[in-house]
This record gives structure tokens, sequence and C-alpha cells, in this order.
């Protein structure tokens, strides 16, 4: 063999070895692809077989950062948790009493009269949808009569009465024990929090813990964040609401205005949702009166669009639309009304867990060589910042002093 011919041997075998241990690490690749596929299929199976159990962690852990808010603000005050926790809970159970108390007999009152008004509502719906068959050369496919509707309701309800009174002292029952499941374990997770979030912490290796306890606390920052704007949100919609239609003249002011506000929780949504009882009575009384609930309704989602959200949600998440949608989507789908009010908290938890693990370490990552040009629109100084409308120098410059105070 000649002396090149032996040097190459080396070389190829050398080679050889390489291209076994890469095909080796893809051969590894492969099976751990196909181990988290399964992994993610047996926790989604889990998910849904314990959904009950999911969603009441899911409500806790959500109560208890709520809670933890003005419970942290006084403990940094020189209170102790345990004083601040009871502080906090009876000031929000006095807070609720004293609403109730004040708002209960208007709010009955209006519900009582709405309700009787019903079937002179459905009775009105069916005239407007006649006049506009007339005028339109349309037809009506399907015939409202009131009678016949309450007739249907009151023969449901007799021919299966017992079931459905079974059916609804069940729900309750269940509903009340979940509640209280979920009142006790915020307590407890509010009063000794750090035996929690260190036990979860050492989950993981010493080295990633510090870096775990910033990821916990940027979620919590998250969700507090969003809650107090969107509660804010929410107390301002209604009033605005309230004013509106009563300012307008259409009946019920109050008792709509407080339903805009809670609907108003579910972004996007909920809005639209709040539009329609107000409209709905106000065609069925004077069709201009209704031009004005919409004209109100464009009026109060620019205040909120333009105002609430650049300076009352500046430190909460940024989640586009239809991310929004789909969240609500899926998280009612599993766990109904609950989980619609759950879908935006914790997608915008689940989002700072995402960029955090997965898209800062992408970033550094090689070079992207032709990187994405942020619309006018959207400049924001990262992902978790929400997105900022123009807005006039007075008002920008308020918004900075409310943000830094």
């Amino acid at each position: 063999m000649k002396p090149e011919e032996r040097n190459k041997a080396p070389q190829r075998t050398g080679e050889t070895a390489n291209e076994r241990e890469a095909e080796r690490a893809s051969e590894r690749r492969v099976y751990v692809g196909i181990g988290l596929v399964f992994a993610i299929l047996l926790l989604g199976y889990l998910v849904y077989e314990i959904a009950v159990v999911v969603l009441v962690l899911l409500l806790t852990m959500l109560f208890s950062i709520i809670v933890s808010g003005p419970v942290d603000a006084l403990e940094k005050r020189g209170w102790s948790r345990g004083v601040g926790t009871l502080v906090v809970m009876g000031a929000l159970l006095v807070a609720l009493v004293a609403l109730v108390a004040a708002l209960a007999p208007t709010v009955e009152n209006q519900a009582v009269q709405l309700a009787g008004t019903i079937p002179a509502l459905i009775e009105g719906t069916q005239d407007f949808a006649r006049d506009a068959q007339s005028r339109l050369g349309l037809e009506l496919p399907v015939s409202l009569d009131p009678q016949s509707l309450i007739d249907s309701a009151r023969n449901f309800l007799s021919g299966g009465a017992l079931s459905t009174v079974a059916n609804f002292g069940a729900g309750v029952a269940n509903a009340l024990s979940l509640g209280a499941v979920v009142f006790i374990a915020t307590i407890y997770a509010v009063l000794r929090p750090k035996p929690l979030v260190n036990g979860f912490v050492a989950v993981f290796p010493a080295g990633k813990r510090e870096g775990v306890r910033s990821i916990l606390f940027s979620m919590y920052s998250t969700v507090q964040s969003w809650f107090l704007g969107q509660l804010t949100s929410m107390l301002i919609i209604g009033t605005l609401w309230t004013i509106a239609l009563f300012i307008i003249g259409v009946p019920f002011a109050l008792l709509l205005g407080i339903f805009a506000a809670v609907v108003s929780f579910v972004p996007y949504v909920g809005p639209l949702i709040s539009l329609i009882p107000p409209a709905i009575i106000a065609l069925v009384n004077d069709p201009v009166l209704a031009i004005w609930v919409v004209a109100a309704y464009l009026v109060i989602q620019g205040v909120e669009s333009y105002l609430l959200q650049p300076i009352i949600m500046s430190r909460a998440v940024a989640l586009h639309p239809a991310v929004v949608i789909f969240a609500i989507l899926i998280m009612g789908t599993l766990y109904g009304l609950i989980g619609v009010l759950l879908a935006v908290p914790l997608t915008a938890a689940l989002l700072v867990l995402v960029n955090e693990l997965w898209v800062h370490r992408m970033d550094g990552v090689g070079t992207d060589p032709n990187p994405p040009k942020p619309d006018k629109a959207d400049k924001v100084p990262d992902e978790t910042t929400p997105k900022r409308r123009h807005l006039p120098a007075w008002l920008a410059k308020a918004a900075k002093r409310l943000r830094r105070s």
C-alpha cells in the first residue's frame, strides 16, 4: 500500500465514525420528538379527563394573584400577611355588600319591568320585521308569536318540572362546593405563597432557579396588571353606557349599563354583545333611538381604544385579536362560561412564558437577514407591551405621568 493510501485510510475511518454519530444523534432527536408528541397527547387526555380539577386550579391561581396584589402592598408597609389577607378579604366583602345594597333595588325593579315587557318587545320586533318585509319585498321565514313562545316555555317546564328542578339543584350544589374549594384554597395560597413557589422552583436545576423565579414574577405581574386595567375599564365603560342610555332615553339604563360592564370583561366579543339589548329595545320603541344607541356605542368604543387602552392597559400584555378570539373559543368549549372568563389572563401568562423560554432564546441563535419591520401602529418596545395608538401631545404626557406614578 502506498503512503498516500495509508494516510487516507484513517481519514475515511474518522469520517465514517462522525457520520455514524450524526446518524445516531438524528435518530435520538426523532425518538425524542415522538416521545414529546405522545407526552403532549397524554397530557391533553389527562386534562380533558380531570377538567373540573384543572378548572378549580386555574380559578385558584387567578384569584390568588388578584388578592395577593393588595396583600403584598400591605406587607411592604409592615403588616403581617395574615392580617393583610383578612383586611383585604373583609374590604372586598364590605364593598360587595355595599354595592349590592345600593344597586339591588333599582336593578331588581328594572329587571322585573324588563321581564314584563318581553312579550311587547317580541311583538314589536315582529311588527318591525313585517314592516321591513313590506317595504323591501322580503319574506319572513319565522313567525314570532309571543303567546305561543310563552306557552311553549310553560309546557316545557311543566313537562319536565321534576327533572329540571333536580338538575338545577344539582348544578347549584356543585357550583357552591367548587366555589368553597376555590375560596379556601385561595386564602391558603395568599397566606403562604412562598412554600408553593419554592416547591415549584425546587423541581428545576439549581442554576436555573433564579430564571424560573424571574419568569414566575413576570407572569404574576402581567396577570395583576391585566386585571387592574380590565376592572378599571369595566367600571368606566359601564358608567359611560348608563349615562349615554339615560340621556338618549332608552329604558332600563342602569341595568343595561351594568350588563355592558360585565360582558366587557371578555374583550372584542363582550362589547358587541353589550350593544344588542339596548339596540333592540330602542329599535322597538323608536328606530331613531337605535341610531343614537349605535352612535353611543361607537363613541364609547373610541374612548376605550384611544384612551383606556393606551393609559390604563399600558403595563398589560398585548394580545392579537385573533389570538384572543381563538383562546375564548377554546376555553369556552372546554370549560363553558368560566373558561371564557379565564381565556385572556391564561393566554397572557402563556405568552410571557413563551417569550421567556423560547422567543428570547431563539433571538440569540444566528442573525435574521431580513427581520420584519413593525407597522407604525405596532411600534412597541417589545412583545409584552400593548399596542399604542397615536395620541395628542397633551394626552401622551398625561399617560406618561400616570405610568410613572
